[in-house]
């Protein structure tokens, strides 16, 4: 009789964490996909538009340019579609929507396996991490990352389990693999955290762990993945991979505003969530080491490559677990109805935070973005609704991309900014080729001198809602 009740109790704590674990998943991906609805039918994301829909549409042609930037989840992409027979556009923004769903239970199992908290408070976690704007600007277009850093928490958590079956470690072998075949940037996260842990602990589990982690980033890297890539893409197609000249933006005050803006409502309650957690140094070292690459820029101040500003946002989604670690402990003293009164109206308002800029259109974004928006814009978006540029022009770039198909000869050359490439890769028609330069006007001058169809697009009005197209060729 007490053998069944035991049984019956653990099938209902089973039941119990499996349904909550299916509530997280259900919450993320709709939060997730509420910003793609308001943007519809246009994708949200710069390299969305400009690296994932054209590379995957054109997989075969890209394929040499793809294969030096860590190809897995692009590849992952290209099956979708061709087992799915879906438009690419749908496969890409799908994926990142299952995705989120997916990384939202990683934060989940991160709270219950490796944190050792209860159920309803590993949920508390995830959803309060998901509503943070480091991991929503993650969502917005660093896919790789998101993928990478979802394979990377549940490696952890196995890896933080005392007793491990080969079944386990299996599973971590192949989590870990994932990780550091999928991007560039947490895939070296990775590999230094599991081998900080490995001296730490000599723990055999995570030893191996490590010598299979590096060995394999190793092999990718010497074997034709492109080291140069800061982990999302090419330099060419990168919003945040610079020149060899720091930009102008680049600067110890903007850095220190990101920062400010991306983790200081979270930055107190983090603290004292790392202070009054024990040991856990699976998920500390990470933080660590994001926490130094932010902050990079002290020892190098003109070194742009260490890309500061996607550290600073990867030091923001660790921040969130120890955030909502902190905020659990702070009310676990209160009486049962207080605590979860007090708990409820923190993650409420960070509810409306994260979906303000979910959702704000980007010509008024939620204040606390628009009030530095001179200082983050180049870093990332003041809010989810952009692309490439602001949602609501979109449909004015793809009726000018229409007339140069209806008006132009079927060898056309279009000039205009890069950061257009990705519409025009989608949509221009026949021969027609388009051209990014910095300086795209004497770029089309030139073209038109020699005698090329050449044509020159820019964008006109203060909001750059509508686009002039001038003929350059000479006549």
């Amino acid at each position: 009789m007490i053998l069944h009740t035991q049984s019956f109790l653990k099938v209902r704590l089973f039941a119990s964490e499996k349904g909550i674990a299916v509530v997280v998943f259900a919450a993320c991906i709709a939060l997730r996909i509420v910003p793609e609805l308001i943007a519809y039918p246009h994708p949200i994301g710069y390299d969305v538009v400009n690296y994932y829909i054209p590379t995957v549409a054109h997989f075969n042609e890209n394929w040499n340019t793809v294969v030096n930037q860590f190809p897995l989840y692009v590849i992952l992409l290209y099956l979708v579609g061709v087992i799915s027979g879906l438009p690419t556009q749908s496969v890409v923004v799908g994926v990142a929507v299952l995705m989120a769903g997916i990384f939202g239970m990683s934060l989940f199992f991160v709270a219950r396996h490796l944190l050792k908290l209860g159920v309803t408070q590993s949920a508390f976690l995830a959803i309060f991490a998901i509503f943070q704007v480091a991991i929503l600007r993650t969502m917005w277009d660093l896919h790789k990352d998101i993928f990478s850093l979802t394979t990377m928490l549940f490696a952890l958590s196995l890896l933080a389990r005392k007793e491990t079956t080969w079944k386990t470690f299996a599973g971590t072998i192949a989590l870990a693999t994932l990780t550091v075949a999928a991007d560039r940037m947490i895939g070296i996260l990775f590999c230094v955290t599991v081998a900080a842990n490995a001296i730490m602990t000599r723990r055999k589990q995570v030893i191996l762990t490590a010598i299979v982690s590096i060995g394999i980033f190793s092999a990718l890297i010497t074997g034709g993945y492109d080291f140069s890539n800061s982990s999302t893409m090419s330099a060419q197609n990168s919003s945040n991979v610079y020149e060899n000249k720091t930009p102008e933006f680049y600067t110890e005050t903007n850095l220190l505003t990101l920062f400010a803006v991306v983790n200081g409502l979270i930055i107190v309650p983090a603290a004292i969530g790392l202070f009054i957690m024990k040991n856990r140094l699976l998920i500390k070292i990470p933080l660590i080491l994001s926490l130094v690459g932010s902050f990079s820029w002290l020892a190098f101040p003109e070194n742009s490559s260490l890309v500061a500003d996607r550290w600073i946002v990867l030091t923001g989604i660790f921040l969130s677990i120890f955030a909502a670690y902190g905020i659990l402990n702070l009310v676990k003293n209160l009486k049962p109805n207080l605590s979860a009164l007090v708990a409820g109206s923190v993650l409420a308002s960070f509810a409306f935070i994260g979906l303000a800029y979910s959702v704000m259109a980007h010509d008024s974004p939620f204040i606390l973005y628009g009030a530095v928006r001179a200082n983050i814009e180049k870093f990332g978006p003041v809010t989810m609704q952009f692309n490439s540029l602001d949602i609501d022009d979109n449909n004015n770039l793809l009726l000018a991309i229409e007339w140069l198909n209806k008006n132009t000869e079927h060898d056309a050359i279009v000039v205009g900014e890069k950061h257009w490439r990705g519409f025009m890769d989608m949509n221009l028609e026949d021969e027609r080729t388009y051209i990014s330069s910095d300086d795209a006007r004497v770029l089309a001058h030139n073209l038109g001198a020699q005698g090329k169809p050449a044509y020159l697009i820019s964008a006109v009005g203060s909001l750059q809602t509508n686009f002039t197209i001038e003929h350059k060729a000479k006549r």
